[in-house]
């Protein structure tokens, strides 16, 4: 359910959209029409608000459900839990939790939650901003509603679950580390004491509208075995959950100019100009906190730069060939990407259209090993011309593996991990 699946003058209210996600709503208890004509006749008069429209505006179940979900959960009355909520969370029992935090529904289907996080994505895809100030607003419409101890008892059962599942995971991340220091490519050890998690590690990579444009399924499949490679590189590497989860590939818009009915190396010249303009900023915090930064009005609009950690020797190009050898190859040493060269120069290309021209062929998996690795810590020693040359070594299709000529040329039988990958 979005929006446009309602008939509502939203437009006269942000709280419209909100209601959309009540559970009220989607049982069919309340009609979000009526509840949002409500709100506007109640207005700034709170105090006209009956009990029952405390319980349609707070999204609980009416009086009677609401016992008898508290009363299979817990032996403590209502204002007990109450107040065991609000002055020890940690007490609380997981189905004392998960009651609070279904507020007092007891359960809530995965459809239904899915329709609640589709109504908060449409509020989002207006602005982030918009998002937190509607539903703030609609928290300080109701706030007076809720019984003595409520609104901090649920406030605190929300933010009681995330911490069980840190106390749960923080023991698994450390020993997850410790594997990795132990038996995980040398690399990974450096680049954890260099970053301790702090930032993301990878690429910017531009993506061709024009292939996208061709065939809209054959791009989400794209992604799905993109996503499947890249899996399969980090288990390869030995790497962490930590370090996983910091893997980040920059998706940056291409400039209107570039692409059309251009040649490659026309293309490949404006995106090289336009990724060493937003290099010459200053780095940039990762977008999530930027639109919390945007949100919080601590900075005026998301400014255009390369998030921090991410490599700015180096870019990414993906267009249908590249495309087209992850979706129409079957084993993972087939598979590659541009990688460009920011800092070549174009008027001083090799005349020999054999030679280099500013970019190379990269295995895919390798952006999760050997390329990464030269171009973050061996760059003074190997140019972007140097890794050239040595991919042209690859017998499969000159996309670059290793500066080691034995892992070029090193038997592989994994059906999911390209060679010269693995840790062991």
């Amino acid at each position: 359910m979005t929006l446009l699946a309602l008939d509502l003058p939203f437009g006269r209210s942000n709280h419209g959209e909100a209601i959309l996600s009540f559970i009220r709503v989607l049982r069919n208890l309340d009609d979000a029409a009526e509840l949002l004509a409500t709100f506007e006749e109640l207005g700034s008069n709170l105090s006209a608000a009956s009990i029952e429209d405390h319980v349609r505006f707070l999204d609980f179940p009416d009086v009677s459900t609401q016992e008898a979900n508290i009363a299979a959960a817990t032996t403590l009355s209502k204002e007990e839990l109450l107040k065991k909520a609000a002055q020890s969370p940690r007490e609380l029992t997981e189905s004392e939790l998960d009651l609070l935090n279904s507020r007092y529904w007891g359960r809530i289907s995965y459809p239904e939650e899915d329709v609640r996080f589709d109504c908060y994505e449409d509020l989002k895809l207006v602005s982030e901003e918009h998002y937190s100030q509607t539903v703030e607003r609609l928290e300080n419409f109701r706030t007076s509603f809720y019984t003595e101890y409520e609104a901090d008892a649920l406030k605190n059962a929300e933010a009681e679950l995330p911490r069980r599942i840190d106390e749960i995971t923080e023991p698994e991340d450390r020993n997850d580390l410790e594997r990795m220091l132990e038996s995980g490519h040398p690399w990974l050890r450096q680049l954890w004491q260099e970053e301790g998690g702090k930032y993301p590690w990878g690429y910017v990579i531009f993506e061709s509208p024009q292939w996208k444009r061709e065939d809209p399924e054959r791009q989400e499949s794209y992604e799905q075995k993109q996503t499947t490679l890249f899996h399969w590189a980090h288990v390869a590497i030995g790497s962490t959950t930590q370090i996983r989860s910091q893997w980040y590939l920059e998706r940056l818009d291409q400039p209107s100019r570039a692409g059309g009915d251009e040649s490659f190396l026309a293309t490949v010249n404006q995106l090289r100009k336009h990724f060493n303009y937003l290099r010459a900023l200053p780095p940039v915090k990762q977008t999530p906190y930027l639109r919390l930064d945007l949100a919080e009005g601590k900075i005026d609009a998301i400014p255009d730069g390369i998030t921090e950690g991410i490599l700015r020797n180096v870019f990414l190009f993906l267009d249908h060939d590249a495309a087209a050898s992850v979706l129409d190859t079957r084993r993972p040493d087939d598979k590659w990407i541009w990688a460009v060269d920011p800092d070549f120069d174009p008027e001083s290309r090799d005349s020999d259209p054999r030679g280099y021209q500013g970019y190379v062929r990269v295995r895919l998996q390798q952006l999760l090993n050997h390329f990464y690795v030269a171009r973050r810590w061996h760059a003074d020693e190997w140019s972007m011309d140097d890794i050239w040359k040595t991919a042209q070594k690859d017998p499969y299709n000159g996309s670059f593996v290793s500066m080691n000529y034995e892992d070029i040329f090193a038997p592989n039988l994994h059906r999911e991990v390209s060679a010269a990958m693995r840790s062991d």
